[in-house]
């Protein structure tokens, strides 16, 4: 089924774009040079004059050579060699962001849920609240403003390229933070209810039963199995490993894909819009078949009958 809903995707985004107000034409013009022939003149070479039904046609029939065309703009770059540029500033930025999500929302959520209604359980549920109600730009935008502008301690924006390491990392640290403010939130909460569920078994009550210690009991049979729902919850966060953020890259000017579908909408450069939605739609697609073989990876119990 991935390859029909890819080409009923590739249908929907292609019609959306082209249908939506604006003319790519207009970002070679200037307002006092928006003569209507130069501008007609740039939608023929741009094949912009054209039928949808054939304009989707040659597109797609180069998308099958993962060819994606020419940008617009961008000084005319092939939009693959501008993805490829991007990818890995984004895969960094997300990849960090995820693990250190994880790495102290598991933790935090076991706590509160083995400690249920302590204090630990009450400010994580509180911070939790907080970190999805916070929106990322307006945090963003105060740790610029007291990170940067007042302490100085960290550089205001761009991903440090030109700095060597360790001096580089310094770069990395506030758009980390922001992208991992409300993930942290999201997974801590799933992960306390997941754990709760877990340990209201019968079968931890028998193992306790057997007089086997909290600790093993906790993380050699309740924890495996309230890590399940996680397989789910962090899988739907993967997508921006390759779409990225577009409000954290455009504050933090950080050289990645969320940045450049930013610039590429700002310009109607659709060969750019498209290239990227796509490759977003089948990236998740692809995540749904491998969260399906690590749940049986987990769960001996699930199998594919």
């Amino acid at each position: 089924m991935l390859f029909p809903l890819l080409l009923g995707l590739s249908i929907v985004v292609f019609a959306i774009i082209h249908l939506a107000p604006g003319d790519p034409a207009l970002a070679f013009v200037s307002e006092s040079n928006n003569d209507p022939q130069v501008i007609e003149q740039i939608r023929e070479d741009l094949g912009l004059n054209e039928p949808l039904p054939v304009q989707y046609w040659k597109w797609i029939s180069q998308v099958v050579t993962l060819d994606f065309g020419v940008a617009y703009t961008f000084n005319r770059t092939p939009v693959i060699d501008l993805i490829q540029q991007r990818t890995w500033g984004t895969i960094q930025l997300q990849a960090l962001s995820l693990l250190l999500s994880i790495a102290i929302a598991v933790p935090l959520g076991v706590i509160s849920a083995k400690r249920q209604y302590s204090a630990v359980d009450n400010a994580s549920t509180v911070g939790a609240f907080l970190g999805l109600a916070i929106p990322n730009f307006w945090f963003a935008l105060m740790l610029q403003l007291l990170l940067a502008v007042q302490l100085g301690w960290l550089p205001s924006s761009t991903d440090g390229s030109d700095v060597r390491w360790p001096d580089r990392a310094l770069y990395y640290i506030m758009p980390t933070l922001v992208l991992s403010l409300a993930l942290v939130a999201t997974f801590v909460r799933f992960m306390r209810s997941s754990m709760l569920e877990v340990v209201r078994q019968d079968y931890i009550t028998t193992a306790r039963a057997k007089g086997l210690a909290e600790r093993n009991i906790t993380y050699g049979h309740a924890l495996k199995n309230a890590l399940i729902p996680m397989v789910t919850v962090i899988a739907l966060q993967l997508p921006r490993l390759l779409s990225g953020s577009v409000i954290v890259e455009t504050i933090f000017a950080w050289p990645g894909l969320g940045d450049l579908g930013y610039r590429a909408i700002l310009s109607r450069d659709y060969p750019v819009i498209l290239a990227l939605t796509l490759l977003t739609g089948a990236f998740i697609l692809l995540l749904n078949v491998i969260v399906d073989i690590i749940y049986v990876l987990i769960d001996p119990r699930i199998a594919f009958d």
